[in-house]
């Protein structure tokens, strides 16, 4: 086992060593799920990336990919699919039970869901010149994504004074605990490059990405879908 460590370091070693930057791409993103788990109805985000891409040999280099995304989320009936003990056994009973020893009191309940993504990615990836100022670079690989989901409930509270004819209204936000996990996935894309200027390029880019069933581990359980589609739009400094 340690001999099988020690080649793949100095394979990775050797590898990199022979990598020269390319270019630094700048990334708009926007991404939604393909199939989603749980009870999520829809996902989609919008985010940025940083995007180091490396070339090894003639036209064949790797990329390594990172940056941010936010999710929204659909899920109709998370108050009660999110397993949040303090809201289910204690405090909604409570609602219920304010609700019936006050005919005056009334309240409306939501829930808002969101989604931090952080994804790392390595692809490995070969440059088609299709043109003196275009090409195409199909691309595969695999990453991770370390998400945080988070969720509120609104809560929207009315208390009527027949007598005075007055209604006085308040809202506010009650919190559940995160779901955390860095789940890993496998990555196909295709990129389109237009050479703009000496040292800048436009990208325009799509890919699909396919999460690995680790059921009860990397927080995969509670991940909202497994698979991803994501089309990305930039600009590239060339070195």
């Amino acid at each position: 086992m340690k001999k099988i460590i020690f080649i793949s370091l100095f394979l990775s070693f050797n590898f990199f060593s022979f990598a020269q930057l390319q270019s630094i791409n700048l990334l708009s993103d926007y991404s939604f799920a393909g199939k989603k788990n749980l009870e999520i109805t829809k996902a989609d985000a919008v985010g940025a990336l940083v995007q180091l891409k490396f070339n090894v040999y003639e036209n064949f280099g790797f990329s390594i990919i990172s940056g941010y995304k936010l999710y929204s989320l659909n899920e109709p009936d998370v108050l009660k699919t999110w397993d949040w003990d303090f809201w289910t056994n204690r405090y909604y009973p409570k609602i219920v039970s304010d609700l019936r020893a006050d005919p005056n009191l009334s309240v409306e309940i939501g829930a808002v869901q969101k989604m931090d993504l952080i994804p790392l990615i390595l692809l490995i990836n070969y440059d088609f010149i299709l043109f003196d100022d275009l090409k195409i670079t199909p691309s595969a690989g695999g990453g991770v994504n370390f998400y945080t989901r988070r969720m509120f409930a609104t809560e929207t509270w009315t208390k009527r004074f027949p007598q005075a004819n007055y209604s006085f209204t308040y809202s506010y936000r009650n919190f559940a605990p995160d779901k955390k996990g860095n789940p890993v996935f496998a990555k196909f894309g295709l990129t389109f490059t237009y050479n703009l200027l000496n040292y800048i390029d436009l990208t325009a880019s799509s890919s699909y990405s396919k999460v690995f069933q680790t059921k009860n581990s990397m927080g995969y359980d509670t991940f909202p879908f497994d698979s991803e589609i994501s089309i990305n739009l930039g600009i590239s400094f060339k070195y």
